[in-house]
C-alpha cells in the first residue's frame, strides 16, 4: 500500500551532525535560552518529553514546534486531525510501538517494507532505530503534534471518536451553569487576554490527560502479554 496521495514525496534529510530538540528550537526562534534551561530543569525534574514540558510551561505551542521542526529539517508536516488516511492504516505498526514511541503510521509500502511515520520528535534517531530493530522496516518521516498523534491512534487502533481541543460544554457534563449580569453583577469581565490564557491551560490539561491516558493503555497492554 502506498501512502495517502495528500502526503508529499520525502527524503532523508542529508548527513549532519545531529541536533537535538531542544536545540533546535533554539535555533529556530523559538525558545529562548533562559526558557530552554528552564525547560530542561522541569524535565529533569519531573521526567516526561521536553516538547511537552515546553509546551505545558507555555513557551511554545505543539503547532508551532511542527512547524520549526518541518522547516528545519526538510521534512513534511501533517495535520492527523484533517488528513485523510485508509481505514486499514494502523495495520502498518502495532499498537503497543504506536504508544510505546508516541508515533503513528501513515501509510506504507509493503513490498519495500517501508512506512510512512508521524513523530512529534523527530530528532529522536533512538526512536527510528528502535522500531526498526523490531519490525524490520524503514520508515519515512512526516512531523505531527504530539496530541494528534495520540488522537489518531485513538481513533483508528481504539476505534474512538475524538476532536482537537474541545472543551465540553457544562450541560453536556449534566452541570448547571450559572450565569451573572455582567452589568449589575459586581463580578468584572475577563478580558480578551485572561480568556487567551485560559484556553491556553484547559488545552494544556487536555494533552496531559492524554499523556497519562497513553500510559495507562501501554501498560495495560504489557500486562496483558
Amino acid at each position: 500500500m502506498t501512502a495517502p496521495a495528500q502526503l508529499p514525496a520525502t527524503r532523508p534529510p542529508p548527513p549532519q551532525r545531529r541536533r537535538r530538540l531542544g536545540e533546535l528550537l533554539r535555533g529556530a526562534g523559538l525558545l529562548s535560552e533562559v526558557q530552554l534551561n528552564a525547560a530542561l530543569v522541569e524535565q529533569k525534574k519531573w521526567g516526561g518529553k521536553l516538547g511537552r514540558v515546553v509546551v505545558e510551561m507555555g513557551f511554545a505551542t505543539e503547532a508551532d514546534m511542527a512547524l520549526a521542526l518541518s522547516r528545519h529539517l526538510g521534512l513534511p508536516a501533517v495535520d492527523l486531525d484533517t488528513i485523510e488516511l485508509p481505514a486499514d492504516v494502523a495495520q502498518h505498526l502495532r499498537v503497543d510501538l504506536a504508544e510505546r514511541y508516541g508515533v503513528f503510521p501513515l501509510g506504507g509500502d509493503a513490498e519495500h517494507r517501508t512506512v510512512h511515520l508521524a513523530m512529534s520528535d523527530p530528532t529522536n534517531a533512538e526512536v527510528l532505530q528502535d522500531l526498526g530493530f523490531r519490525t524490520g522496516k524503514r520508515f519515512q518521516v512526516f512531523v505531527a503534534t504530539s496530541s494528534g498523534i495520540d488522537r489518531a491512534i485513538r481513533r483508528h487502533y481504539y476505534g474512538e471518536s475524538t476532536t482537537a481541543s474541545r472543551t465540553a460544554t457544562p450541560q453536556e457534563m449534566g452541570l448547571e451553569e450559572p450565569t451573572y449580569d455582567l452589568v449589575s453583577s459586581a463580578l468584572p469581565a475577563a478580558s480578551p487576554d485572561r480568556l487567551d490564557a485560559m484556553a491556553a491551560q484547559l488545552a494544556r490539561l487536555e494533552e496531559l490527560m492524554a499523556s497519562q491516558v497513553a500510559e495507562l493503555r501501554a501498560l495495560r497492554a504489557a500486562l496483558e502479554k
